[in-house]
């Protein structure tokens, strides 16, 4: 797997709004995202990432509110990312290195993983785009305009997540696509400790 695909999405989001065409149709959406991702107190499922090279992988995902993740590679692919409401960690268990560790709050994950979510108020989605059965999210940085952007994508009837999009800087796309979802089960927190993690390996 190229891990650097994986790391470019969780780069810092802090974007200033909607465009103001189509913001009060914007805004009826967002209420509707809202209402599903507040109501998704965990998950766990299956997942497949498609790489800009062309390559693939898979493996199984956790997420528990809030600001808990834990995405597992399936081998040959030996990394582990995981946030434990502090800090997200990329983990190589080949490797005895310190995880790589980003906070979390900086990241994109902090929309979907925060206990409350508003993100019309929070002013991260530049734009909502509807088109047939699925409802897609974009934001960047405007800070740094030029580091890229994140798509998340929602199937419609019923609305749940299906995948998020990370675009760099020279237009490759890497797409984390949800393939199981079973929402709302009993996760334990200590299944999200990166320090627990990494002494496995």
């Amino acid at each position: 797997m190229e891990r650097r695909y994986f790391i470019a999405g969780l780069t810092a989001l802090t974007a200033t709004g909607l465009a103001t065409a189509g913001r009060a149709q914007g805004a009826e959406e967002l209420a509707r995202v809202d209402a599903y991702l507040n109501g998704m107190r965990s998950a766990r499922g299956s997942f497949l990432q498609y790489n800009a090279n062309g390559s693939q992988s898979s493996g199984q995902y956790w997420l528990k509110k809030p600001g808990l993740m834990k995405f597992e590679y399936a081998p040959p692919h030996p990394h582990i990312v995981m946030a434990d409401g502090t800090w997200v960690a990329t983990i190589d268990r080949n490797s005895n290195d310190t995880p790589n560790q980003v906070p979390l709050g900086s990241t994109p994950l902090n929309l979907i993983l925060r206990d409350n979510i508003n993100l019309l108020s929070s002013g991260a989605v530049q734009r909502v785009r509807k088109e047939g059965a699925r409802t897609t999210l974009q934001a960047i940085d405007p800070s740094d305009p030029s580091s890229g952007s994140l798509e998340l994508v929602f199937d419609e009837n019923p609305l749940r997540l299906r995948q998020w999009v990370t675009i760099n800087p020279q237009g490759e796309r890497t797409t984390i696509q949800l393939t199981s979802m079973e929402q709302n089960i009993d996760l334990p927190r200590n299944m999200f400790s990166i320090q627990a993690e990494a002494l496995r390996r």
